[in-house]
């Protein structure tokens, strides 16, 4: 299994983490393949990753102001590390709604592994 996989709900990621790189989301979702791109907009180990990210699901133009603007954040708290996930641009409150709950399945898979 592809180490995103484990905790981007299936998900295999592919990036060299530098700006203006590509990445790529690859994976199953309620049973059908896809296959997702973006761009790394910005890394600040061990603090920062900030990306676009298209899917052709949305039935959208692969044009720039149809991508979504997702930015993670690492800090120190005191009982860890607090991630914060901000993404922009989300056309509908629907589809934010269900980023929200995607990220938020994603984030407690990832605080379950050590």
């Amino acid at each position: 299994m592809h180490p995103s996989a484990r905790w981007m709900l299936g998900m295999n990621i592919e990036t060299d983490f530098r700006p203006g790189s590509p990445v790529t989301f690859e994976g199953h979702y309620m049973g059908r393949e896809f296959a997702d791109w973006g761009t790394v907009v910005a890394v600040e180990r061990p603090r920062l990753l900030h990306f676009t990210h298209f899917s052709p699901t949305m039935g959208l133009p692969d044009v720039p102001e149809s991508y979504h603007d997702i930015a993670i954040t690492l800090e120190p708290d005191d009982s860890g590390t607090l991630v914060r996930v901000v993404e922009r641009n989300i056309e509908t409150a629907e589809r934010a709604e269900r980023a929200h709950a995607l990220w938020t399945k994603a984030l407690a898979t990832l605080a379950g592994h050590d």
